[in-house]
């Protein structure tokens, strides 16, 4: 119709001034800038978060009023600037709906940009949003009493429930938080755990010092603890490592660094559509944060997200 004014394409940015020690605050005006400069036609809204919990609502609220893609006109997007904690709200946020996300990493880990193909640089994230390319990748639904109060969230790196997510429950609970301390104190402690896994409906009971469910794959700040993970296949990836000595798992852990397959008579490598978790003493994490009590009902949805991505 004519005189009709066609509404402009959204983006809107949620900060976590905190995010990277303040890296986050300290990037925001050259990030903005550059959004600014190369997107002049659409309208920047930048929303600086209190809390994770504010940052959810203004995340679910960015969606929930967001325009999908028309003739000419780009999808809003949705720009989550901080680490794996903000990048897990955004992609709750944004599951399941015609709203792309974008990532911009400033955390200490960055996880999930690097397992679904985002630049880690924030400089080249920002090229990224304003290039526009997207994929649709697949996401792990978690299903359980967790401990957000809700039955049901969606992960997007990797669930894990061992060694090393008692360093990373010990880390988030410590008064001075020192991740090589809680690696050692928890080594310390080192003791295999009972699990007892139905993997696709088949029952798997066995004993591990840990037991990971991945997507993208990589936890602590790029520990590539599922390699094999690909959020394009509609897969989950399984790994364990069995029942191990102090050393061999010191000698081990290095390894996880590296790309591509680690070959070990205690690691074990699975796929599937679906994964149940429980067990004895088990501490569940994804994103960084504690999800619930076991067991955890894992379920691979397939082409769940649309995520704003490099070039390569």
């Amino acid at each position: 119709m004519a005189g009709v004014q066609r509404r402009r394409h959204v983006v809107t940015v949620v900060v976590n001034p905190r995010s990277g020690r303040g890296r986050a605050t300290r990037l925001l005006p050259r990030v903005q800038a550059a959004l600014q400069e190369g997107l002049p036609d659409s309208e920047l809204r930048i929303m600086r978060t209190r809390s994770f919990d504010d940052a959810r609502q203004l995340a679910l609220a960015a969606v929930a009023q967001a325009a999908p893609a028309e003739a000419g006109r780009r999808p809003d997007v949705l720009v989550m600037m901080g680490g794996d904690g903000m990048a897990s709200l955004g992609l709750n946020a944004c599951a399941g709906s015609h709203i792309p996300l974008a990532i911009i990493p400033t955390g200490t880990g960055d996880d999930f940009a690097r397992g679904v193909g985002i630049p880690r640089k924030p400089a080249e994230a920002v090229q990224a949003i304003i290039a526009g390319h997207t994929k649709m990748i697949d996401l792990a639904l978690v299903t359980g009493d967790l401990t957000d109060g809700h039955k049901q969230r969606y992960v997007g790196s990797v669930v894990s429930t061992g060694y090393d997510a008692k360093v990373n429950y010990r880390v988030n609970h410590a008064k001075v938080r020192s991740y090589a301390w809680s690696l050692l104190a928890e080594m310390a402690q080192l003791r295999p755990l009972n699990y007892r896994l139905t993997i696709d409906g088949r029952p798997l009971h066995t004993r591990a010092v840990i037991a990971a469910v991945g997507n993208a794959g990589y936890v602590g700040g790029g520990i590539h603890l599922c390699p094999a993970a690909d959020v394009t296949d509609g897969l989950l990836d399984i790994m364990m490592i069995g029942p191990v000595s102090r050393w061999t798992l010191i000698r081990l852990f290095p390894l996880l660094f590296r790309p591509g397959f680690v070959k070990h008579p205690a690691i074990t490598q699975l796929q599937a559509h679906e994964v149940i978790v429980d067990g004895d003493g088990l501490v569940p994490m994804a994103d960084g944060e504690e999800l619930g009590a076991t067991p955890l009902r894992i379920s691979c949805v397939p082409s769940a997200l649309t995520i704003v991505v490099g070039n390569d």
